[in-house]
């Protein structure tokens, strides 16, 4: 729900991986599509910028935290689905 928030408020996936300091010339919302896959964790520094970027307290974020073992590409498929991004299916 946070990264469909702020990438509505970027514009972007590109404009919210450089709203939250990635610089990669290419493709600056490769972490943010990594991040929506499950292939990658937010780190807490990129988590506190997307927190600043939406004006939402971090204590309000850190109530959703999960474990790495409850993150299955099903689940992670689901969510997607559910907030209305794209969804992907495993082999």
């Amino acid at each position: 729900m946070l990264i469909k928030m702020g990438i509505d408020k970027a514009g972007s996936i590109n404009k919210l991986g450089r709203e939250l300091g990635y610089r990669s010339r290419v493709h600056p919302g490769w972490s943010i599509r990594q991040i929506l896959l499950g292939h990658q964790a937010i780190p807490l520094d990129r988590l506190k910028r997307l927190a600043d970027f939406l004006n939402t307290p971090m204590t309000d974020i850190l109530q959703y935290q999960t474990k790495p073992k409850s993150v299955t590409p099903e689940s992670t498929r689901d969510a997607l689905l559910k907030y209305g991004l794209w969804g992907y299916y495993p082999r």
